[in-house]
């Protein structure tokens, strides 16, 4: 099993390829063109000094086996608390449980980090396997906005799942 550790810089080359194959392979992002390694740099680094955490999953051989990372989920200063998921696994990699060991361990360390709820937005159609994946470690559907997102010649969906961390929605240290 792979070993989940925080991601350094080193990781970005591989980050970036993980990523790329999500964006031409799947409609798991919206993004239609995957951005380069200086753009996923720019995100990391952004993501990493807001605080947000960034995993990777390292397989014995060394390559990722995948990586998760937290982002905000609007930018006003009220929704500090929350902190939206997102995560990728290696084509070679996946339905192997890497997926949920990333989740797991974001939710902890986004625990630990003070945030107080999760989100996760996932693209349908073809979302359903996430959406379980989500929905089997404790996040509710919340939401959906039809029709919104397009890629590939079709329309897309965003349905958005929430899960309370730690103390969930009691009251935030003053």
């Amino acid at each position: 099993m792979p070993f989940i550790r925080h991601a350094q810089m080193r990781d970005l080359p591989q980050v970036t390829e993980i990523y790329a194959d999500a964006v031409t392979a799947s409609r798991a992002t919206w993004d239609e063109t995957a951005p380069d390694l200086a753009a996923m740099t720019a995100l990391y680094s952004a993501r990493t000094a807001a605080g947000y955490p960034y995993l990777v999953a390292e397989s014995e051989d060394g390559r990722l086996a995948g990586y998760a990372c937290g982002s905000g989920f609007h930018p006003q200063t009220g929704w500090r608390y929350s902190v939206e998921d997102s995560i990728y696994v290696a084509p070679g990699a996946q339905r192997r449980g890497i997926g949920r060991q990333l989740l797991e361990a974001l939710i902890e360390e986004a625990t630990k980090r003070g945030f107080r709820q999760m989100i996760a937005g996932i693209s349908m159609p073809g979302g359903d396997g996430s959406l379980a994946f989500h929905q089997a470690l404790g996040f509710c559907k919340v939401g959906e906005f039809p029709d919104t997102g397009w890629k590939d010649g079709q329309w897309l969906s965003a349905v958005y799942l929430q899960r309370a961390l730690g103390p969930g929605a009691g009251r935030p240290p003053a």
